[in-house]
């Protein structure tokens, strides 16, 4: 039997305003597994911000994804043909193969996670990637004190909300931005933050100055930009910085672009920290540990935004970038596909 599988690849380069034109949907065959190979039929892909810089090659570290390639990302499924004896039919795996609803890998390309789990979404999102940017940021780099001012950007998102609870349970004074009233509400009724702030309607140089008189401790940064100026403008001298993401500059045509305000870090000796999440995998099994306790006693609110059907993940992604998500953004895939 010649097994199909369907996936997304990159059409063409997108320009400045990303389209779901840009990406298309193919089928094509799947081989059989060699010895040691494994068939896998994903559940749930994630769609992540950081995926748009390899798209195109403005100004960018890396090299640029080439027209016609699949799209690739962090990807849970289910072993459904197996040749490889450490991972049976109906074993749950997580893997970087991304866009599409089966593949075949080699067993060691993909690795094996409980089933017992919340959800398998989870893998993708609290225990995943997104639970150990946050949690690098806040418990390993800027590590606040009791009684501290945290700013956190994009509190509302998959990273950002995490941050800021991880900081409100280290007894901070925590305030954040979003981009809807119906994400404030959620940010101050839920995550019980102190302030929050519309950054598509507030001053956020204003609001801090308001909200924070004496200045801010810790910023983690998702979104650089204006956030990024107004923020070192509100630094108290000697305070820290971690730079995770710069969502609002990533469809702009130099989105390593720095921030305006940059001899304030001089003037006022703030130190920013770049956060690479992938230089911190050997934390791993720590923070996830630690993650996974603090939701099983309830003590986190984990939110995902679920959209389904394989078709549909470029939508997914490109609503990111207008903030249609609260929480993590991941794409169900068509169980009966």
């Amino acid at each position: 039997m010649n097994e199909k599988a369907r996936m997304v690849v990159l059409a063409r380069r997108p320009g400045s305003n990303i389209s779901v034109d840009d990406f298309a949907v193919e089928e094509h065959s799947l081989p059989e597994p060699a010895e040691g190979q494994v068939r896998v039929r994903n559940r749930y892909i994630s769609v992540d911000p950081y995926m748009r810089l390899a798209l195109s090659d403005r100004n960018g570290v890396g090299a640029a994804k080439p027209v016609g390639e699949a799209m690739t990302g962090g990807a849970v499924g289910i072993v459904e043909v197996s040749r490889a004896a450490a991972l049976p039919v109906g074993t749950m795996v997580t893997s970087q193969f991304g866009w599409r609803d089966r593949f075949v890998a080699d067993a060691a390309a993909v690795q094996a996670v409980a089933a017992d789990v919340g959800r398998p979404s989870w893998y993708l999102g609290i225990l995943g990637l997104t639970g150990l940017t946050a949690y690098t940021g806040i418990e390993y780099i800027l590590e606040p004190k009791a009684g501290e001012t945290v700013f956190v950007s994009g509190a509302a998102g998959a990273v950002g909300s995490v941050a800021a609870q991880l900081a409100k349970q280290r007894g901070c004074r925590v305030i954040g931005t979003a981009g809807t009233d119906e994400k404030l509400a959620w940010l101050k009724e839920v995550l019980h933050l102190d302030a929050a702030a519309n950054y598509a309607t507030t001053d956020l140089t204003a609001f801090l100055a308001k909200e924070c008189p004496a200045g801010i401790d810790h910023y983690f940064d998702n979104v650089g930009g204006p956030t990024l100026d107004a923020a070192i403008t509100a630094m108290k001298p000697k305070g820290r910085i971690v730079v995770c993401g710069a969502i609002s500059q990533y469809n702009t045509p130099n989105y390593c672009a720095g921030p305006g305000e940059f001899f304030k870090i001089s003037e006022k000796g703030i130190t920013i920290v770049g956060l690479n999440v992938g230089m911190w995998f050997d934390r791993g099994k720590e923070a996830f540990g630690d993650l996974a306790r603090r939701l099983a006693a309830g003590e986190l609110v984990w939110e995902e935004t679920v959209v389904d059907g394989l078709s549909n993940a470029p939508h997914a992604f490109i609503s990111l970038f207008s903030g249609q998500n609260r929480g993590k953004m991941v794409v169900a895939i068509d169980p009966a596909r």
